[in-house]
């Protein structure tokens, strides 16, 4: 069954996340938040939405590994899973290479980052000391002194074949971003699945999808935020049970995850629309 999601907007202001998230939590299964320059901090989103809400997976997504050490993930990933248990999930990616540029981050081999960025976190978190000598990364000495009871579902949150691959061979789990279309996951699902059979993982992978959607009259929808990618395939309908059957396509793909990203330029009153009246008409089963 595939479960439903949604994103606290970065437009959110840190002082209006907690009344926004009490509010839609109770019909969620999953809540992302966002890092992404210059807004607000991922790891201080996370603690604050996990510590107003009860139930609710609360994801971060998704952490830029070009600025964010393994052993500082690992660390606040171990304390905050402790604290509240079964409620994290976990997404790292390359970040957008053109805030990673301007902030002085930007490294020559993503992918090479990425893979020792995912892997060394996922071995901290396991409570194993990791003995990486990397391109990038280079860790030896120290294991967490406070280990997760549960290991959370890293997810690698990347677009490219190359990445995809990566994602089957050393992530849990697979973000696809706003503009994915039904055939573009049955894509990423190959190209995942050709990185398992390469590392003989035979454990589950999970597919999460951000959705971008907005339902009314397209005149109102205004541009796309900097740094979402589209292409023309986001849920963009005047009517309820339109969206409602693009947003079918995705479950019938075979998606574990579909996470609502709210468009306009009133995303609250955007996603209340969309939890009330579009994803009670979407089989999640099927």
């Amino acid at each position: 069954m595939t479960s439903i999601g949604a994103m606290i907007r970065r437009e959110i202001a840190p002082e209006r996340m907690a009344d926004h998230a009490r509010e839609i939590a109770p019909m969620l299964d999953e809540l992302w938040i966002v890092e992404d320059v210059p807004y607000a901090g991922g790891i201080s989103q996370l603690g604050h939405v996990l510590s107003v809400t009860s139930d609710v997976v609360v994801g971060h997504g998704i952490a830029p590994a070009p600025f964010r050490n393994p052993m500082a993930l690992a660390m606040e990933w171990a304390t905050l899973e402790r604290l509240h248990p079964g409620r994290v999930a976990c997404g790292i990616g390359h970040g957008l290479q053109t805030w990673m540029a301007s902030i002085g981050e930007q490294v020559a081999s993503p992918l090479t980052l990425l893979e020792e960025t995912i892997v060394a976190t996922k071995q901290l978190l396991g409570g194993h000391e990791p003995t990486m000598d990397g391109r990038y990364r280079s860790l030896s000495d120290y294991k967490l002194e406070f280990p997760p009871h549960r290991v959370p579902t890293i997810s690698a949150g990347v677009v490219g074949p190359k990445s995809l691959v990566l994602s089957g061979r050393v992530a849990d789990g697979t973000i696809l971003p706003e503009s994915t279309g039904p055939e573009n996951v049955k894509k990423a699902r190959a190209l995942i699945d050709r990185g398992r059979s390469e590392a003989k993982r035979t454990d589950d992978h999970r597919i999460t999808v951000f959705a971008g959607v907005f339902c009314g009259d397209p005149a109102d929808l205004g541009p796309p935020p900097e740094g979402v990618i589209t292409d023309g395939w986001d849920v963009i309908e005047t009517s309820t049970a339109a969206a409602a059957a693009k947003l079918q396509t995705l479950v019938d793909a075979g998606v574990d995850s579909l996470v609502l990203v709210p468009f306009g330029p009133e995303p609250q009153d955007q996603l209340r629309q969309l939890l009330d009246n579009v994803v009670p008409l979407i089989s999640l089963t099927p």
